[in-house]
């Protein structure tokens, strides 16, 4: 029987910055990637700028399942290291790249069987679907690689060796603005394929950064010959990496589609809708340079929280993220008091339209008042998900969006006619409801109990 783990001290900010830091850079790169790519089809021609917005949509749908095989990774792999437990984490490393690449094969071949009917469903113009159909088959193409690439990276993250996944990302934003500009735009003294260079690009940009994480995750002995479970042991280890991840799939589907029906009901707003949905985006790009580091520093906490519970930290694990979502509400609240005095210049960077303007002005008075809370309620659910309690954040997205944004912003909107104020309204009613609720449940310790137990050992 394994002696009790004493308690360590909890994370201190230096620890907590070398493993943020570097995450912050790797979700720069994927930035980068898609600028790119953007850029690049936009020196061609309006419609392959088109087919890259479309197919990026449609590859943002297909990349869902990675977040349900990305949160049970990030659970089992560091609760694992967390216990002591290398053999069940590298166990649970082989199991996680066998799902994903046989997840990404599958729905890769599925994609490019109903591509016809996708295109009817999305009505493409005929015009369009010859460039649509030369991106959308790239992209699927590098799906199997690709889905392999972000779970052997949330390995990476898992055993806290961040550094490799950012080193990788980097190499492929490289070799991304290379081809693109290269092979994609004839630069460099390279030959210009115009969009298939793009699109190809991708392909081998994915390929390239696969065999880059594999070569690095068997130097540091990460991923072996060990790593490949008897079925036995895999077909016991299956049910807690789906416990874990079908929730944080489900609550990224629920975002997605919550998101669309606030698109919907600001199209039937009476007056201005165009002018708001655009305000809308200048203004929720402005927010998120703001809020873009806290995407990293939840990252971060998942980790912590797995680590610290598969330890036996249960208390220290309470303390560290109440301290952490506490400082983050209160570091997060005097740039937002700065955005919202500099809302109207810092969103004349995006558009020059006065009535752009104003709404986006409008939506960043209700996104700076609730971004602190966004901010606490990220790191609660960065808890919860290293824990495996993703079960909960689900169940708080759910409920918050379809019973408290949805309903509200159509009232407020439209049934009282408050037009975009009472939508953005609504939103910052759900943000304040997903907070108060994470923060009672997080109170409660009852999300302690969802991790693994120790006899699961390989």
């Amino acid at each position: 029987m394994t002696a009790p783990k004493k308690n360590h001290a909890l994370p201190s900010a230096k620890e907590v910055l070398l493993l943020t830091l570097p995450q912050m850079g790797l979700m720069l790169c994927h930035l980068v990637i898609g600028m790119t790519d953007v850029w690049a089809a936009g020196r061609l021609d309006v419609s392959v700028q088109a087919s890259i917005g479309v197919v990026a949509q449609l590859f943002a749908m297909l990349m869902l399942l990675t977040s349900l095989i990305g949160s049970g990774c990030m659970a089992t792999v560091s609760q694992s290291l967390g216990a002591g437990l290398r053999h069940r984490a590298d166990r649970y490393a082989g199991l996680i790249v066998m799902l994903s690449a046989s997840a990404g094969t599958f729905i890769a071949l599925l994609a490019l069987f109903c591509t016809p009917f996708i295109f009817d469903a999305l009505q493409v113009a005929p015009e369009l679907r010859p460039t649509l159909s030369t991106f959308f088959m790239a992209y699927c193409c590098q799906l199997p690689f690709y889905y392999v690439l972000i779970m052997v990276n949330s390995i990476f993250r898992a055993h806290k060796k961040v550094m490799l996944p950012f080193v990788t990302l980097l190499f492929m934003a490289l070799s991304n603005v290379v081809g693109d500009l290269g092979f994609g735009l004839g630069w460099f003294g390279l030959p210009a394929f115009g969009e298939a260079g793009i699109a190809w690009t991708t392909f081998a940009c994915a390929v390239l950064g696969l065999s880059s994480n594999i070569v690095l995750a068997r130097h540091y002995g990460l991923l072996g010959r060990s790593s490949f479970a008897p079925w036995r042991w895999n077909r016991r280890a299956m049910p807690y990496l789906f416990k874990v991840g079908m929730p944080a799939a489900a609550g990224n589907i629920i975002a997605q589609t919550g998101g669309l029906v606030t698109l919907a009901i600001i199209g039937m707003l009476p007056e201005n809708s165009t002018s708001v949905l655009a305000g809308m985006s200048v203004g929720s790009r402005v927010h998120s340079i703001l809020m873009f580091p806290l995407g990293a520093l939840n990252m971060s906490m998942v980790i912590f929280s797995g680590y610290m519970l598969g330890a036996g930290q249960r208390d220290g694990l309470y303390a560290f993220g109440r301290r952490l979502a506490l400082l983050t509400g209160l570091g997060l609240v005097a740039p937002s008091v700065l955005l919202w005095l500099l809302r109207e210049p810092a969103s004349a960077f995006f558009s020059n339209d006065a009535a752009v303007l104003e709404q986006a002005s409008l939506y960043l008075v209700f996104a700076c008042i609730g971004g602190p809370l966004v901010a606490m309620t990220g790191v609660l659910n960065g808890a919860f998900s290293g824990a495996g309690a993703t079960i909960l954040s689900c169940r708080i997205g759910a409920v918050t969006c379809w019973l408290v944004n949805i309903p509200l912003a159509w009232a407020l909107g439209l049934a009282l006619d408050w037009g975009a104020e009472g939508v953005y309204a609504a939103m910052l009613a759900s943000q304040i409801a997903a907070f108060c609720w994470a923060a009672v449940l997080f109170k409660s310790k009852k999300w302690l109990e969802y991790g693994l137990v120790k006899r699961q050992t390989a």
